[in-house]
């Protein structure tokens, strides 16, 4: 069964908006990693999401491809970058 890694971003004081979208094209840019399915990533459009800005929403083939993903060098170094810059709160599934 699929897997969707959810992720809500807040940017820490004084980030800019041209800094958000590098990340988030950083993000985008996982796809060659094994188990992903698709990436999206963009700005939040609603007031709705207890101040998180921007969010991320990564399809894995399975549950197995979670951990090779979280682990994965590429994914771990867009992880500094990211926990540098925000604040970071992540939610993962099973997709029915």
């Amino acid at each position: 069964m699929a897997i969707e890694h959810m992720v809500w971003l807040t940017p820490k004081a004084g980030v800019s908006e041209d800094k958000m979208e590098d990340i988030l094209s950083s993000i985008r840019a996982l796809t060659h990693l094994p188990g992903v399915l698709t990436i999206s990533a963009g700005r939040n459009v609603t007031d709705r999401a207890n101040g998180a800005t921007h969010g991320v929403l990564v399809t894995l083939n399975a549950a197995e491809d979670l951990p090779s993903y979280l682990n994965h060098p590429d994914h771990q170094a867009v992880g500094v970058v990211l926990r540098e810059h925000c604040e970071v709160l992540a939610l993962d599934y099973e997709r029915e």
